[in-house]
């Protein structure tokens, strides 16, 4: 027997196809590395103009979100994309110029290479909201890691394509030339101006955000819209159902009030009284898995909320009636219930604060963009070895931060589902757990006795790199579950615009130490600037920067653990109101 599948299916996982490629294209800026050494010798840039160059592109990604966000929010995934296309085409077009006439300065590459960021902002943004808006609110932490995983291993993906096929290793040069660098990254510099464009438009013609059914219905007197995700048969009649007989609808007595079902995901409009937040049911989104009634696990997450949930009343199949302080035979997820926020009614929410303050204070940025140096100060000086040893150490860190991200997106993304689904916990007790993870290996580097070992090393790059890949992924989703779709693009932004200012901030404190480190040293034979390896060696290069670090994570470590105990208060709100 043939299975027959729906267009409406077909264009949900066509979408989501284009929304990886299109993801593996947005992190084109995290290559910056493989052709830095080109800009300045063509430009004639110091380290320190590279530097700001590379920050600019990284802050530019998170300040985006307040452009393309409003974009999203207003015209949709189609415009943003369209958006998207014409800003990369402007950056790396305009990059690619310059780069072959050696045209402009600083402050022109620097305003080319923050639209090229904001570029990536859009398509990561569009990719993001149009499928996670496809899909049910029990997925949407899958769909982000499918979707953040390719996001993470774009950086590997074009520096390997920099390598293998721009490398510019058999180039010649020329005497009577006198621009420095190579004629491959400018050739690169187009293939990127190329690529992104047109994946970009692509993805503006075939990545679609569906359009759900709307369909008036009565509650207690005043209509409302029940949306139903997907087009199955089993939600076909549900909501005719619901549309035909809203009296006939399954309710649950609490003392002498009935009151409506509701379904895994359903979507609670905010109101303020005395300036405190509170929910009043305007919709609601039925999913077929909420059909039949879910076993319960006593856990934490339903323990927090049968300790205080009133007995509940429902007629068993003989027309008895049944009590019980089980909340979850109310079918009722308060952590799957979309609360749709408008943009200023997160400056209210502890839950947008807690947050922000996370994201802020997260560290891990030095280790990243540094590993480079920190391997350097540790191998022995003396060794004739050394620099080869340097170079292949540094790319065997770099891949393992970048496959520990991408695995880390992935894995953190399918497990936040499967408790939140099961176990009715808050996926944000996986970004508290990330968080706490983090600040291990900054511990290892900031207050270990001695200069770090190779394994130690290795096991800092794995966890960084797995960590800060799970907490992107979970982004994406926790600031669905906390604020809802109607402004999601707008509150991304709102979320991570200050974050934007973490990698100048965290690349600031260890160059600070850093340099410090070199004065104390000396001008011993041993940090002597060279072509070769880095002017700082021994532990004092890196362990002062690691030391604030620790602290800046303990701060995040707070926030979050705070931020899991306020969703967790706010959900068990949520169902004494939808009881009550």
């Amino acid at each position: 027997m043939s299975m027959k599948i729906s267009s409406t299916t077909m264009i949900k996982y066509l979408s989501l196809a284009i929304g990886v490629l299109v993801m593996a294209l947005s992190g084109s800026l995290f290559s910056f590395a493989s052709f830095s050494t080109d800009l300045k010798a063509r430009f004639g840039f110091s380290s320190s103009n590279i530097n700001l160059l590379s920050a600019i592109g990284d802050t530019s990604m998170y300040v985006g979100f307040l452009i393309v966000g409003p974009i999203y929010d207003h015209y949709g995934e189609r415009w943003t994309m369209i958006t998207a296309a014409i800003l990369t085409f402007l950056g790396y077009g305009g990059m690619y110029i310059a780069y072959a006439k050696a045209w402009g300065g600083l402050g022109f590459l620097m305003v080319l290479y923050c639209l090229a960021g904001v570029a990536s902002t859009a398509g990561y943004l569009a990719a993001l909201a149009a499928n996670m808006a496809n899909f049910p609110a029990s997925t949407s932490g899958t769909v982000s890691g499918i979707l953040l995983a390719f996001f993470g291993l774009s950086a590997t993906l074009f520096s390997q394509i920099k390598t293998h096929l721009f490398s510019g290793h058999d180039e010649v040069p020329d005497p009577t030339s006198a621009l420095k660098g190579t004629k491959a990254t400018q050739t690169f510099l187009l293939f990127l101006t190329i690529i992104t464009t047109a994946i970009y438009l692509i993805g503006a013609v075939f990545m679609v955000k569906i359009k759900k059914p709307v369909i008036k219905t009565l509650d207690s007197g005043s209509s409302s819209n029940t949306t139903v995700n997907g087009s199955s048969g089993i939600e076909k009649k549900a909501v005719a159902a619901a549309a035909a007989a809203a009296a006939a609808t399954p309710t649950t007595t609490v003392g002498s009030i009935s009151i409506q079902a509701l379904s895994r995901s359903t979507t609670f409009t905010p109101s303020m009284k005395n300036g405190r937040e509170g929910w009043n049911n305007s919709s609601t989104t039925l999913d077929k898995e909420s059909v039949a009634p879910r076993t319960a696990h006593h856990l934490p997450g339903d323990a927090i909320l049968e300790s205080t949930a009133p007995a509940l009343t429902a007629p068993n199949s003989n027309g008895g009636i049944i009590t019980t302080t089980d909340a979850s035979k109310a079918w009722f997820n308060p952590y799957l219930t979309s609360i749709d926020m408008k943009p200023r009614a997160l400056l209210v929410e502890s839950t947008f604060w807690f947050f922000v303050i996370a994201q802020v204070s997260q560290q891990g940025f030095s280790y990243i963009n540094n590993v480079d140096s920190i391997v350097h100060a540790i191998l022995d000086p003396l060794d004739p070895s050394t620099v080869t040893r340097a170079v292949s150490l540094t790319g065997l860190h770099v891949t393992l931060i970048s496959i520990g991200n991408c695995l880390g997106r992935l894995a953190s993304g399918i497990l936040s589902d499967w408790v939140i689904n099961r176990y009715r916990i808050s996926r944000s007790i996986f970004f508290f757990i990330s968080e706490i993870l983090i600040l291990i290996p900054l511990i290892i580097m900031g207050f270990s006795t001695s200069i770090v070992s190779m394994p130690l090393l290795i096991i800092s790059s794995c966890l960084i790199g797995a960590t800060y890949g799970a907490t992107g992924a979970l982004f994406a989703s926790m600031t669905r579950d906390f604020f809802g779709d109607t402004y999601y693009g707008t509150n991304c932004g709102m979320v991570m615009v200050l974050n934007g200012f973490n990698p100048i901030i965290a690349n600031q404190i260890y160059g600070v130490f850093y340099d410090r480190a070199v004065k104390k040293m000396g001008p011993t034979h041993e940090s002597q600037p060279s072509e070769d390896h880095m002017t700082c060696l021994g532990s004092a290069c890196y362990d002062s920067g690691f030391k604030i670090a620790s602290l800046l994570q303990v701060v995040c470590v707070v926030a979050a653990g705070l931020l899991f105990w306020a969703h967790m208060r706010k959900g068990r709100k949520l169902m004494q109101q939808n009881m009550a």
